[in-house]
């Protein structure tokens, strides 16, 4: 199963992280550093095709997020610290264009017969990172174990986190930095209210606020993945506001040692 991508606009997302969730130390270098870096790491996704046929949508948010670094750079100077947190987001966009393209590619692969899913289901389970994570609601299943953030971490329709959210995503950037081999793939769901085009979009812009405050919180961004899933895979039914606020969530699933966390399969209507 293929991720359906749908274009949407993070600027304000970012704007919000900056304002809300934690601040890189930019005093240590200039922003025009962190500037310089990220135009690099761009350039190098542009020039790669598995990342332009894969990830268009990630690698024209990594511009975006590179042109709010320069343009801030221009009007408050080289040492401007929001100026050089936007470039280190692009920065990070752009290695989550690099990762995307991988599993794309890893993706067709297990479509063409070579499917690595069943030595990946057969991964032992291990116990140590629900013991770290104990401030969440954390469930062990074939895929890994499961960290769901639940209605409340966004307001209603808005993709930026509310700042209870911030210690259990903590203590995951903790357990994550003590694990290097762990990855992580975060999904956000919606309830059926509304259109399943911007429910689908909202998702999606929710599961990359959370991947990015992770990112920002010292986890490598190629261990990180963003999926909006939209009204898919409800874990109850619509039909009172109690029933749609358990479907409104966003499910953190952290892998099984350094396996890549198995895709979610999606039942044919």
């Amino acid at each position: 199963m293929m991720r359906s991508f749908v274009a949407a606009s993070l600027t304000a997302a970012m704007l919000a992280l900056v304002a809300c969730e934690t601040v890189r130390d930019s005093n240590v270098e200039s922003a025009d550093a962190d500037i310089t870096r990220a135009r690099t790491a761009i350039s190098a996704a542009g020039a790669d095709p598995n990342i332009t046929k894969y990830a268009p949508i990630e690698l024209d948010r990594a511009k975006k997020l590179l042109a709010d670094a320069e343009e801030s750079a221009r009007q408050k100077g080289g040492h401007e610290e929001t100026a050089a947190h936007f470039a280190y987001l692009a920065t990070q966009m752009a290695r989550i264009a690099e990762q995307r393209a991988r599993e794309q590619v890893a993706t067709a692969r297990v479509q063409a017969g070579e499917a690595e899913r069943k030595a990946l289901l057969e991964a032992p389970p291990t116990s140590d990172a629900s013991a770290m994570l104990d401030e969440s609601h954390v469930v062990q299943t074939d895929r890994g174990l499961v960290l769901t953030l639940e209605d409340g971490t966004f307001d209603s329709n808005r993709a930026v986190l509310k700042p209870a959210a911030r210690r259990g995503l903590d203590s995951l950037a903790k357990f994550l930095r003590q694990n290097p081999g762990r990855r992580v793939q975060i999904e956000a769901f919606t309830d059926a209210e509304g259109a399943s085009v911007y429910n689908l979009e909202l998702s999606q812009d929710r599961a990359d606020a959370v991947a990015l405050a992770v990112i920002d919180r010292g986890v490598d961004a190629a261990r990180v993945r963003a999926i909006g899933w939209g009204e898919k895979f409800p874990v109850a039914d619509n039909d009172d506001e109690s029933s749609r606020q358990r479907n409104r969530r966003v499910e953190i699933v952290v892998s099984k040692g350094d396996a890549a966390v198995p895709v979610r399969v999606v039942n044919a209507p």
